[in-house]
């Protein structure tokens, strides 16, 4: 099934930090379940120990090569990881996830559509849709 609205253009997108270094790409989208708007991305960090971490979607900018996310590297690279790719986020992880980044979040929950194969990094273009 294919997912719809925003989540074909989100998923496998490339992902840049603040100042435009890649940080990996998108391996799923974690929407809010009330409103079904995209709340968090989760994903596959490229050259990093944990690979898989969530960010904040709000905020986050599209372009033709893939999306900027309004905060820094570090502040990505150290936040909470998950072990796997989630298909939901508790509310436990999201308030430390919220903690983290400064952010608000609703009351959950969230879920995604998890793509098994978009937990694999690697350099090429990957375009989702």
């Amino acid at each position: 099934m294919e997912p719809l609205g925003l989540l074909p253009s989100l998923l496998g997108a490339r992902v840049y930090d603040e100042i435009g270094a890649r940080l990996g790409h998108v391996a799923d989208v974690l929407y809010d379940d009330r409103t079904q708007r995209p709340a968090w991305l989760l994903l596959v960090l490229l050259r990093a120990r944990d690979r898989f971490v969530l960010v904040p979607a709000d905020g986050v900018r599209h372009h033709p090569g893939g999306l900027d996310l309004p905060v820094p590297r570090a502040l990505v690279r150290s936040a909470p990881a998950n072990p796997g790719p989630p298909n939901e986020l508790g509310a436990d992880h999201a308030r430390e996830l919220a903690a983290h980044y400064g952010v608000h979040v609703g009351c959950g929950p969230w879920t995604g559509i998890v793509e098994p194969s978009l937990g694999v990094v690697d350099d090429r273009v990957r375009l989702a849709g």
